[in-house]
């Protein structure tokens, strides 16, 4: 299987690449969470009840260790983490909970092996474990 694409060509005229072709992207669906169960289920002795309630679990307690201030390592599925969205202030003592923070922003970082390239003008890369084998194909 590959990640499928196609060749679009860049219409916006303040961009610098005006008028170039790019791929782009082109996704098969949205799998749904009884999907994977029954996949999960299909390769291992757990019931799709068993990975529901699992993942069900799992949800709940990264949201609480994110909300209490913790990254979540979930090794190769990578890291979970939330980070405060907030509005400038000219002096701390000016800055108000309730008026300047504006949300929030859940970070997730792939897991990557760091590793060292040919290339003297790179000197070190990361390579993502969900990315590892991901081949491209040109849709027609």
């Amino acid at each position: 299987m590959a990640i499928q694409y196609r060749l679009l060509k860049n219409k916006i005229k303040s961009s610098k690449n005006y008028g170039k072709y790019y791929a782009h992207t082109v996704k098969r669906g949205v799998i749904s969470m009884e999907e994977v169960e029954s996949m999960i289920e299909q390769n291992c002795s757990a019931t799709a009840a068993d990975v529901r309630l699992v993942l069900r679990e799992l949800f709940d307690t990264i949201k609480f260790l994110m909300q209490s201030g913790y990254t979540v390592d979930l090794r190769e599925m990578g890291k979970f983490s939330i980070t405060v969205k907030s509005v400038c202030v000219d002096h701390p003592s000016e800055f108000r909970n309730d008026t300047h923070i504006v949300g929030f922003k859940c970070n997730y970082t792939p897991h990557g092996k760091r590793y060292n390239t040919s290339d003297s003008e790179v000197k070190r890369q990361i390579q993502r474990g969900l990315l590892e084998g991901c081949k491209a194909e040109r849709m027609h």
